[in-house]
């Protein structure tokens, strides 16, 4: 079994309305049962939810942890050989056992320029529901996951080496590099200054693939219609609005910029 980008986490105080955005837009369906809610409880109700082919955790958001996009998760086929290749070749960055009650990562690791991940292995003991499963094919499903690096070139090289996920495309236009399991990719763009938080290294964006890009577009606006609470987040808003939206029309992938109810970053590319 070859290496696959298998999971993305977020905080969120809004589970409810995210998981609506998500579940109407997308088509997400939820593969794991009971998360802990806003009072630190556990919920029954709450759950992953997935496109068929990435485990999509919408984690809340505790005291001393960021809101947004918090890390992504590797399925792979032995986890002492990728240990070993870190070891070997990146000594420096940390790894650490994940949480008892995750229901996916085994380890937890950092890439180069301090991106977190998931490590798992399908079949052990800690892997457990949705994520034992082999997944669907649905019209929309996510088609690529942006960091930030201020060496982009590096990045691209490290889930290379020890993931071996395959180089994509030359360098773009933009000095961004790809690599791929060959259904979902990591774009590694390269940090710049023309605004605050293109400076900062890390997880970016997320992308998704869709099969009617005007017709998602329509979509999103009846939800909006009949769920404000979980309409996007106005991408124009406040003094940089314009730039982070430019910033992100930067990418070279996606086609059509916004962001979801808590405002964490998307773009739709119509496959």
């Amino acid at each position: 079994m070859k290496t696959r980008i298998r999971h993305i986490a977020l905080n969120t105080e809004n589970w409810d309305r995210m998981a609506r955005f998500y579940q109407t837009i997308f088509g997400m369906k939820k593969i794991t049962t009971g998360m802990t809610d806003e009072k630190g409880n556990y919920n029954p109700n709450r759950g992953h939810i997935s496109d068929g082919v990435i485990g999509f955790a919408m984690l809340q958001k505790h005291p001393g942890n960021q809101s947004g996009l918090d890390h992504f998760g590797f399925e792979v086929e032995e986890i002492p050989v990728v240990m070993e290749r870190m070891r070997n070749d990146y000594p420096e960055l940390l790894v650490a056992k994940s949480l008892p009650h995750v229901p996916f990562s085994v380890s937890r690791g950092t890439d180069p320029c301090g991106t977190q991940y998931d490590i798992s292995q399908k079949g052990v003991a800690k892997v457990r529901e949705g994520y034992l499963e082999d997944g669907w094919d649905q019209p929309r499903q996510i088609s690529h996951i942006s960091i930030r690096s201020k060496q982009p070139e590096r990045v691209a090289e490290f889930y290379h080496r020890v993931f071996e996920l395959d180089a994509g495309e030359a360098p773009g236009p933009d000095g961004s590099f790809r690599v791929t399991d060959g259904k979902v990719e990591l774009l590694v763009r390269p940090c710049d200054n023309s605004l605050y938080r293109g400076m900062r290294e890390g997880l970016d964006h997320i992308g998704f693939a869709v099969e009617d890009l005007e017709r998602t577009r329509k979509e999103i606006e009846e939800l909006s219609d009949a769920a404000p609470e979980s309409a996007p987040a106005n991408l124009d808003a406040g003094r940089f609005g314009a730039m982070t939206r430019a910033d992100l029309e930067g990418c070279v992938i996606g086609q059509y910029a916004m962001a979801d109810p808590d405002g964490v970053l998307l773009d739709l590319t119509e496959a």
